[in-house]
């Protein structure tokens, strides 16, 4: 049997008149988007248009809820409580999911956005919280994480289906996580490309320092703000089907 996996992206990141990204370019080139619901970017607006995007592409749509913290882009660690953190993703995750009904397209998964990404893997309660806001809004609502993590351990024990990725136009630290940009830079990409190679077919990649890792994943990650997303998209899909990679629905690798 070949290998499948699913390309995700973070997207629908303007937000009024400042636009950032080019996700038109990109869609064509995924499987699943990751759409912001205004707390770290996006809008009304932009969210609305995203989902007509990605049901013109037939692309999953997910929700990216993030921090409050628009001004940080959601990069930066604040100190919350279990609860708020459910609260804040049952909102956001809930907006965007009223106008996935109003499009009439299903909304496939949840990935938390940015450091809390993070926060959710490492701390236990948030980690709980984040299951808990899913199982609340819609059981049916596929998490989005890293393997092994602690979000990804209490998705799969209260019964939440779960997919695992990896980032394919981030770096990685010698400790295996992967490394927040403070500003989205350019990646060649035969790089990245040659990253979903290498993680599809063997789970590994090099850190900043030159280890090699193992990392579990069925989906690869890339940036919708990077300058060349719609370059690095087209490249590592195309490169992964040429090595008899397919590219599958997010749902169809949910465990």
């Amino acid at each position: 049997m070949s290998r499948r996996v699913d390309i995700n992206c973070d997207m629908g990141e303007s937000f009024g008149r400042f636009i950032l990204g080019n996700d038109e370019n990109v869609m064509p080139h995924i499987s699943s988007a990751n759409i912001a619901c205004g707390y770290h970017a996006g809008d009304p607006n932009v969210m609305r248009a995203t989902i007509r995007l990605a049901k013109k592409y037939g692309v999953g749509v997910g929700a990216h809820p993030g921090l409050p913290d628009m001004l940080g882009f959601g990069r930066r660690e604040m100190k919350i409580t279990p609860e708020e953190l459910k609260n804040y993703l049952i909102y956001q995750t809930g907006a965007l999911r009223a106008f996935t009904i109003a499009e009439n397209v299903k909304m496939q998964h949840v990935k938390p956005h940015g450091v809390l990404y993070q926060m959710v893997e490492r701390d236990e309660s948030l980690a709980e919280a984040t299951v808990e806001a899913i199982l609340e809004l819609d059981p049916e609502l596929i998490l989005l994480i890293e393997y092994g993590t602690k979000a990804y351990e209490s998705a799969k024990k209260k019964g939440i289906k779960v997919v695992a990725e990896a980032f394919a136009d981030l770096h990685y630290g010698d400790d295996g996580r992967w490394i927040i940009e403070k500003r989205k830079v350019a990646w060649d990409p035969k790089l990245v490309a040659a990253r979903g190679v290498s993680l599809a077919k063997n789970g590994r990649l090099e850190t900043v320092g030159g280890k090699v890792i193992q990392i579990r994943a069925d989906s690869f990650c890339i940036h919708g703000d990077g300058p060349n997303a719609p370059e690095v998209a087209m490249t590592l899909k195309k490169t992964l089907e040429q090595e008899g990679i397919e590219i599958a629905p997010l749902a169809e690798l949910a465990v």
